[in-house]
């Protein structure tokens, strides 16, 4: 069990990769001719990197809802996907309307 200092550290470190991460793909994404496409490409990479999703159904604790979703995907099976997969997807889909 994370005490809460520990879960604010933890989610201190994955925003610093995070922004790292999405600087990356700004900077290897900058060279795609047609704006639009490079602004979506940017979009979905940083909506699918931060949106957030529960970890636990017991706990109130908060996880990058892309990394709850692989991970009940492959030791749980592709229903067990869902749970944080349909979150992630309406946020994709809200973000790019």
């Amino acid at each position: 069990m994370m005490t809460e200092s520990e879960y604010l550290y933890a989610w201190l470190y994955y925003l610093i990769g995070a922004g790292l991460l999405i600087a990356c793909w700004w900077y290897i994404t900058r060279r795609i001719p047609w704006l639009e496409v490079r602004f979506m490409l940017r979009l979905v990479v940083s909506v699918a990197i931060l949106v957030p999703w529960y970890t636990n159904t017991q706990q109130e604790y908060l996880s990058p809802a892309i990394l709850i979703a692989a991970v009940e995907l492959f030791f749980e099976g592709s229903t067990a996907f869902w749970r944080a997969g349909m979150p992630l997807l309406t946020a994709l889909v809200v973000a790019l309307a």
